[in-house]
């Protein structure tokens, strides 16, 4: 099922995400609200509609994790808040704080659970550090950063946040204007979303290069 289908046509003609989503927060269905909050937030991150992003962090912060949880699905939240938090720190506004201290408290829960699983949280501690390198504009530790997340996610073949680091590091280098170098992480982003089988991810990445001033034939 892609990006764009309904899911719950499985169980109802008339019922979508959004409908669910009214219905089970008149009914104080915390557990699936947040459930659907946090999913339409990770759609939208990864499809580039931060503003939707942001405005979905805002709305399941009414449904906060319980002890009871399923622990990936919030740490994964974490990561991926910590991600928002930065970008709109970078925006420079009147909440530029706000946001700033949402990516660091990121940057410390990964700090503590890289030393449980160094496999799993380390390329995802890498990304945010040079996001916050970044927005600090220290230039050298945040390209050690951005390559230290590409390759321990290779490594570890998550290949979906090797195409996010990629994309990322991309995004940085476009910043600069050292638009060759982002072209090839632009590339290397795409191969990874591909193999991800996120075709919708691809068709947003190519978008991205066709707006470079040139590119190769690698793309």
């Amino acid at each position: 099922m892609n990006i764009d289908e309904n899911a719950f046509s499985s169980y109802s003609n008339t019922m979508t995400e959004e409908s669910c989503f009214a219905t089970t927060h008149n009914n104080n269905e915390t557990s699936i609200c947040r459930v659907i909050g946090h999913k339409k937030k990770y759609v939208a991150f990864f499809t580039g509609d931060m503003d939707a992003a942001a405005k979905m962090y805002e709305l399941c912060q009414e449904y906060p994790y319980l002890s009871g949880v399923r622990f990936v699905e919030s740490l994964v939240s974490v990561f991926i808040d910590g991600l928002i938090g930065f970008f709109f720190a970078r925006k420079h506004r009147e909440d530029e704080a706000k946001w700033t201290n949402l990516g660091q408290e990121a940057i410390q829960a990964l700090r503590k659970w890289v030393k449980s699983s160094e496999w799993n949280f380390s390329n995802k501690l890498y990304l945010l550090e040079a996001e916050f390198y970044f927005l600090r504009e220290d230039d050298e530790r945040a390209m050690v950063c951005y390559q230290a997340s590409i390759k321990a996610a290779r490594e570890h073949r998550f290949v979906h946040e090797e195409g996010l680091a990629e994309e990322k590091t991309a995004t940085y280098l476009l910043h600069k204007s050292r638009h060759d170098e982002a072209m090839r992480h632009f590339v290397n982003a795409k191969r990874c979303y591909a193999v991800w089988g996120a075709y919708t991810l691809v068709q947003r990445v190519e978008k991205a290069i066709a707006m470079l001033p040139s590119c190769t034939d690698t793309c």
